[in-house]
C-alpha cells in the first residue's frame, strides 16, 4: 500500500487533482465523493474525493458493458478538500492481482455511477463518471486505514 503525501504547494495539488478529473471526464477514471457535488473553485467546501483511475491496458476492459463484467483499478488517489486547501492524503497503486480489487468494485458497484459536472477551479466544468455516496467513502476510508 502507498505511503500519504501531503503537500504543501497548493496550487500543484489541486493542478493535479483537476487532471485527473479531466481523465474521469474521458472514462479513463472513476470518482467517489462524499458530498453532494464536487466543486473546486469554492475555497471554503469540503469533500473527500476519491479518484479511482481504470487500467486500460491491452486485454483490459475499460468499463462495463450493459453493467455486466468488472473494471479493473490500477491506481487509486484520496484527495480531501478542507479549509480552501486541496490535500493529497494517499495514492495506491494496484498492481498484479490486487487482494481487495473485488472489494472495491463491490464498494462502487454498490452505489449508482452517473455522469456528473465537476467544477474546476477557474469555473470550467467537466462531466465524469461520478459516485457521490458518503457510505461508500466511509468504507473506502475503512479499508484504507484514513480516520
Amino acid at each position: 500500500m502507498g505511503i500519504g503525501v501531503v503537500d504543501d504547494d497548493n496550487n500543484n495539488t489541486l493542478a493535479y487533482l483537476e487532471t485527473l478529473c479531466k481523465r474521469a471526464e474521458m472514462n479513463l477514471a472513476l470518482i467517489v465523493a462524499g458530498d453532494d457535488d464536487i466543486d473546486l473553485s469554492i475555497k471554503g467546501k469540503s469533500n473527500t474525493i476519491y479518484i479511482l483511475e481504470l487500467d486500460t491496458g491491452s486485454g483490459v476492459a475499460g468499463g462495463r458493458v450493459g453493467g455486466f463484467g468488472s473494471r479493473r483499478f490500477k491506481m487509486i488517489h484520496l484527495f480531501r478538500l478542507e479549509d480552501g486547501r486541496c490535500v493529497k492524503m494517499k495514492s495506491i497503486k494496484l498492481e498484479g492481482d490486487y487482494d481487495d480489487e473485488e472489494e472495491i468494485d463491490a464498494v462502487v458497484a454498490g452505489g449508482y455511477v452517473v455522469r456528473l459536472p465537476i467544477r474546476l477551479s477557474d469555473g470550467r466544468e467537466v462531466m465524469a463518471s461520478c459516485l457521490i455516496d458518503q457510505y461508500a467513502v466511509r468504507l473506502l476510508n475503512s479499508r484504507f486505514g484514513i480516520v
